[in-house]
């Protein structure tokens, strides 16, 4: 039998022979998302609509912020950088190739960090060369982000600030409310998305509270961009979520389910693989995240829909995540949620002016003594009893607000006090009855030469002398509270002076 001919490689690519592979793909080996990534895409699709058929930018920006919100918050458990994360998702995203994952592609190329945008943006436009329709709102995402207005509301003590910014895009508008707490280190403490055209309802209502309290305590003023980007962007980048310890969440799904889902995602890892000409590299950490992903229960706004209605009077996309419902207490959105798209937002105002001249302001430890010194030598001091209690108090004061509160010591505004009263110092400070008896007298005392070290009117001094009194009606149930207490006989310190 004569051998046969070997067959030479360029018999295969004369003309009129098609190329031929060795082994051709197999159309199963197109790598799809797993069911858990599907069913976590179908409960944010119940909030802000699925993103392939979403009518406007937001809704599909709302929708990727909630994803990476899920991430972030998983990052931040796990003690992590989210950012990897990201990145991997997005080449898993790029592999798997759908409609669907192109339509989060575009939406993620809007309100992620900047690098990873760019490489979704990427990602997006060699799947769209590649035959994957971009969404029809994908046009619209093109054009600029306009700011509109910013207001600031705020108190004399610098106790918190709310934050009031608007945006547009084409025809839509949107804005959302942050409040800023001084006496939780400068961070966000409620978000909310609201339709700019009930600003001037909110700017009415904030106008109408002011007149009914003391006169020179808050105030409201209008802000440029830079000088919003200034006040906002750090205190986003420095809140922190609660970690929840829930073992079931939302989508039907226990620890094993995660488990589970976990190894369908490393199955998918060791299928892509196997195939040379995909680049597997990126996704590993992406892959290593499911558990990440289950954050995502906690990322939609309270009470959120579809926008499906019809269009505003004036032209522009109405949104059904405007919180519908006034009667009940409205905590607050989702920050996790919202998060991404704030920072997307604010990223394209300018850049916030400098100090002048390197201007270091504020106060450190080896300010203490002599600020100490001019408390308990003014005369709301001077009629006190037992000195050395009266002073250490000041320094609880002063420390206390040094290491807890954004801002400068010595003027405190009632929030300010309040945290002090009751949950720093019984969280912290063991103290006997006598040094106790001095505690609200001190307080008082500080009130009002801090209020009148600062030019403020009397009646300023008035109405933080009485919310400082209404705090001290919750002391001695707070500082009884059974996990203060044993916080502070664990962690706390113990008070050194003494009235003899």
């Amino acid at each position: 039998m004569r051998p046969k001919p070997r067959r030479q490689p360029h018999h295969s690519s004369r003309p009129g022979a098609p190329n031929r592979r060795a082994h051709p793909p197999s159309p199963s080996r197109q790598p799809e998302l797993p069911p858990e990534f599907g069913q976590l895409f179908d409960a944010l699709d119940e909030v802000y609509g699925d993103p392939r058929t979403v009518r406007t930018p937001l809704d599909a920006e709302l929708w990727a912020s909630a994803f990476l919100g899920g991430l972030w918050t998983a990052a931040l458990q796990q003690d992590d950088e989210p950012e990897g994360a990201e990145l991997g998702l997005v080449e898993v995203l790029e592999l798997v190739g759908s409609p669907r994952t192109q339509a989060v592609l575009c939406a993620l190329a809007s309100v992620a960090s900047p690098e990873v945008a760019a490489r979704a943006a990427e990602a997006s436009e060699r799947l769209f060369h590649k035959g994957v329709r971009r969404p029809d709102w994908y046009g619209a995402a093109l054009q600029q982000v306009e700011f509109l207005e910013a207001w600031s509301v705020s108190d004399v003590f610098a106790d918190g600030e709310l934050l009031i910014a608007a945006f547009k895009r084409g025809k839509d508008r949107y804005a959302f409310t942050a409040t800023v707490a001084n006496n939780a280190q400068g961070t966000v403490v409620e978000v909310l998305l609201v339709d700019p055209v009930d600003l001037p309802d909110i700017l009415g209502e904030i106008r109408a509270e002011f007149s009914e309290g003391p006169e020179g305590v808050f105030s409201l003023d209008r802000l440029d961009a830079g000088e919003l980007r200034r006040r906002l962007e750090p205190a986003v980048r420095e809140t922190l979520v609660d970690e929840e310890d829930d073992d079931e969440d939302e989508y039907g799904g226990e620890g094993e389910d995660e488990d589970e889902g976990l190894d369908q995602l490393e199955q998918l890892g060791e299928d892509l693989k196997d195939d040379p000409s995909l680049q597997t590299e990126a996704v590993d950490e992406a892959f290593a995240e499911l558990d990440a992903l289950a954050a995502l229960e906690h990322s939609g706004p309270d009470g959120a829909h579809g926008a499906d209605g019809a269009d505003g009077a004036d032209g522009t996309e109405p949104h059904g995540y405007y919180g519908e419902d006034e009667e009940e207490d409205d905590e607050g959105d989702d920050f996790a949620a919202l998060r991404a798209l704030m920072l997307s937002r604010l990223a394209v105002l300018p850049e916030p002016a400098e100090l002048p001249g390197g201007a270091d302001f504020g106060y450190d430890l080896d300010d203490l003594p002599p600020l100490l010194d001019e408390f308990t030598s003014a005369e709301e001091v001077r009629g006190l009893p037992h000195p050395a209690i009266v002073r250490e108090w000041g320094e609880v004061f002063a420390r206390l607000g040094l290491t807890e509160f954004a801002g400068d010591p010595p003027l405190y505004g009632p929030e300010k006090f309040d945290t002090l009263i009751n949950v720093l110092i019984p969280a912290r400070v063991n103290a006997d009855d006598a040094q106790l008896e001095l505690l609200e007298p001190t307080a008082v005392a500080w009130a009002r030469w801090s209020t009148r070290r600062f030019g403020l009117a009397e009646q300023v001094c008035d109405y933080l002398v009485e919310a400082v009194g209404e705090s001290f009606e919750d002391f001695p149930q707070s500082y009884a509270d059974p996990v203060f207490t044993m916080d502070r006989h664990m962690f706390g310190f113990t008070m050194q002076s003494s009235a003899d």
